[in-house]
């Protein structure tokens, strides 16, 4: 019976239901198609080179300039190990669905030996039966074993590989996003104190001011040496809440270098922006961002991903107590050099080849109940990761509500701390000038003065938590790009 290739892949095909005949050659032949899957660096699309740009994404060291936003960012995703270790998970798990379709295609394995044999026959009665051989043996064997049909196993594990390397896509986007948030965050608390290190510096020149002129007045003998001595302690005082406003801003340095995978002590500036925002963020509806927020998230999505990966388990341990239907093919030749049979006669070469093809049918009749227990086993993980799935939306619904909320108040705190530093700067100036004046008194500059500086710093924190509050709702919302920390 001669059977062709030619006739053998069609049946396989339709044996197999698994994959259509039209696309049998692109299937079995497509094995790099699973790296198209996965990023090709561990920051994925999250960094793009602008026109303008110096430099290329991830490119080698620090800009020679202050670094803005988008460099921190950069810096972040590219350097840290947490990225690097999601985007190589990721990838080993885009070889397992390689893997898995590697499975409908056959197994060949060609075996070959070599043997040198000494053969020496003497018959007592018949020395023409003596035998004094020097035999070479070779032999060769090619065997193609190929799966014809398994009524879906192999799909279904093929449909559990893809799943997961859909949630290891999702869990490398969720490393990044919080990388890109850990490393926005300390970029703006760095900003933050050198906010407040400038707000500490003008309230030291203010008490400096205070000073000086209560100074002037007592040596004038027109003040109080009173006035003169709280002028002192109020200075002291500045000056200390500025040294300390150095020492934070010092620590900021250090843990945003941290933030971007670099030494402690990697010396660097920051572009110094516009201490406002645009109250124009995330105007829509609470309801809208939650919607999108369960479509885009990456805990969501890795939790449906890991949700469809056990049915798919389900249906794969079902299948291996199925019928198996198998096509076996063996090629062996065999080559004897030098025997001789008969003594007297001239040694010979034997040559013998032969050919095998068969179907196999393997049926399982009885495993001792433990194909039911595995699947009873089975839908209890699908169960499980249904409920991680029913946990994760009710999380993120949570703290997309939470944020989105927080970010509203924190909106109008902004609002009232701007208003306060407007009318504290003019009570200021009013109490200034009245004690220049002679009319008002030390205190009453002194109050003014501490509700600037006070108003000052309200501003200033107002204005980070306003920043993490819009870094926390982008973060919740599973949907972190440049868009999010971006400000005019």
């Amino acid at each position: 019976m001669s059977v062709s290739w030619r006739q053998i892949v069609p049946l396989c095909c339709a044996l197999s239901g698994a994959l259509p005949i039209n696309t049998l050659a692109l299937q079995l032949t497509d094995f790099t198609e699973f790296q198209g899957r996965v990023a090709g660096s561990p920051a994925k699309e999250m960094l793009t080179p602008a026109a303008d740009s110096e430099l290329a994404p991830c490119a080698a060291g620090l800009p020679q300039r202050p670094l803005t936003l988008l460099d921190v960012v950069e810096q972040a995703l590219c350097n840290s190990p947490r990225s690097t270790e999601a985007w190589s998970v990721a990838k080993a798990q885009a070889a397992q669905v390689a893997v898995q379709k590697s499975n409908y295609l056959p197994r060949v394995n060609v075996t070959a030996g070599a043997a040198k044999v000494r053969n020496h026959v003497e018959n007592s009665l018949f020395s023409s039966l003596d035998q004094d051989n020097n035999i070479t043996n070779r032999t060769a064997n090619l065997r193609l074993s190929w799966l014809l049909a398994d009524l879906g196993q192999r799909s279904a594990k093929l449909g559990q590989a893809q799943a997961l390397l859909s949630a290891a896509n999702a869990a490398h986007d969720a490393t990044l996003q919080e990388v890109f948030i850990n490393a926005a965050q300390a970029y703006f608390d760095n900003l933050t104190t050198q906010a407040t290190l400038t707000a500490f510096e003008d309230a030291e020149s203010l008490a400096k001011e205070s000073l000086a002129a209560a100074t002037a007045k007592f040596q004038a003998g027109v003040g109080l040496l009173t006035d003169q001595l709280q002028a002192q302690t109020a200075y002291a005082q500045a000056r200390l809440d500025r040294i300390k406003a150095e020492g934070e801003l010092k620590n900021a340095h250090g843990t945003l270098s941290a933030a971007m995978g670099l030494m402690a002590n990697t010396p660097f500036q920051l572009l110094k922006r516009s201490q406002s925002l645009d109250q124009g963020d995330f105007v829509h509806r609470v309801d809208v961002l939650i919607q999108q927020a369960m479509e885009s998230h990456p805990v969501i999505v890795a939790a449906k991903a890991k949700v469809l990966a056990a049915e798919e388990n389900i249906k794969a341990v079902r299948a291996e107590g199925l019928p198996t239907l198998n096509l076996n093919t063996e090629l062996s030749r065999s080559d004897q050099m030098g025997y001789q049979q008969l003594a007297n006669f001239p040694a010979s070469n034997v040559y013998s080849t032969s050919v095998n093809i068969g179907l196999q049918l393997n049926l399982p009749l009885f495993e001792g109940f433990s194909r039911s227990y595995q699947v009873q086993s089975a839908e209890a993980e699908r169960q499980t990761r249904v409920a991680e799935l029913n946990r994760a939306l009710q999380q993120v619904s949570l703290e997309v509500w939470k944020s989105y909320h927080a970010l509203m108040s924190e909106r109008e705190n902004l609002r009232a701390t701007d208003e306060l530093t407007r009318h504290a700067q003019e009570a200021f100036n009013v109490a200034q000038g009245r004690y220049q004046a002679g009319v008002g008194n030390m205190i009453e500059l002194l109050g003014a003065q501490n509700a600037l500086s006070g108003a000052r710093q309200q501003h200033i924190k107002s204005l980070a938590a306003l920043r993490a509050a819009r870094l926390k709702l982008s973060a919740n919302m599973g949907n972190v790009g440049l868009w999010a920390i971006v400000e005019p």
